[in-house]
């Protein structure tokens, strides 16, 4: 006896099914270098999402769908959401109880250090408290429930070493050679350093664009004086690897 085989829509019922495609810039990629066919790729996602109510498509990486012409002609009809930092109730929530019943403790001048050294990015919070607790771990049991400022700094080293995947992706991704010249540069200033761009541009002529390039990605901000790393984290991983060299 025969039995049918539902379709994906049979199967779904009322139900959503969400394909979600993270780094969506890999799959650009791969176009590029002939290991997928444009039409078939983009065409199927285009049809997904003008014809399949009950699919929904979500890319996610850290380029806009601006920078990526091929993808734009396909999908106008996307919404983009910006991601950016968690609020500060947020971060202090995720550090202080990460989990029910955590039992570490921080002096507030150790959250606050987190917090200035991660700008309440989710990923580096994890990162840096992850090393803290393992740091802790390592301590005497009288001192080992309370986190203090200079176990924040103590676990710095490490956390930039266990992270070097997500800083490698800044170097390799998110800047072309002029922009990674002008983090090092900046990087270079120490903590909280700002430099303005008439400096960054003297040193740099005709490199505006990669610096807008860095202002889109969030890696620096515009203050009034000029410019400065967003993140103090990753400003100090820039500097480590130019001590480096």
């Amino acid at each position: 006896m025969c039995r049918a085989t539902p379709t994906p829509i049979q199967a779904l019922q009322q139900n959503i099914a969400l394909l979600a495609l993270d780094e969506f810039e890999v799959l650009d990629n791969a176009i590029t270098k002939g290991r997928f066919d444009e039409e078939d790729v983009l065409g199927m996602l285009r049809h997904l999402i003008q014809h399949r109510p009950r699919f929904k498509v979500l890319l996610a990486g850290s380029h806009t769908i601006e920078e990526f012409q091929r993808w734009a002609s396909y999908l106008i009809n996307v919404q983009v959401v910006h991601i950016s930092y968690l609020k500060q109730p947020e971060a202090r929530q995720l550090i202080e109880q990460p989990v029910q019943d955590f039992t570490l403790r921080y002096e507030p001048n150790a959250v606050e250090r987190v917090l200035q050294l991660t700008r309440c990015h989710p990923f580096l919070i994890q990162l840096l408290c992850a090393e803290i607790i393992a740091l802790k771990n390592e301590q005497d049991p009288s001192s080992r429930r309370l986190a203090t400022l200079a176990d924040v700094e103590a676990a710095i080293p490490q956390a930039l070493s266990v992270g070097s995947f997500f800083f490698a992706d800044i170097q390799s991704n998110q800047a072309d050679a002029a922009g990674l010249d002008i983090l090092q540069f900046l990087a270079a200033r120490g903590e909280g350093a700002t430099v303005s761009r008439l400096t960054i541009l003297q040193h740099f002529p005709d490199k505006s664009h990669a610096l807008n390039l860095l202002l889109q990605r969030e890696l620096i901000e515009e203050v009034s004086e000029g410019y400065r790393f967003q993140v103090e984290l990753i400003r100090r991983w820039f500097a480590s690897s130019l001590s480096v060299q």
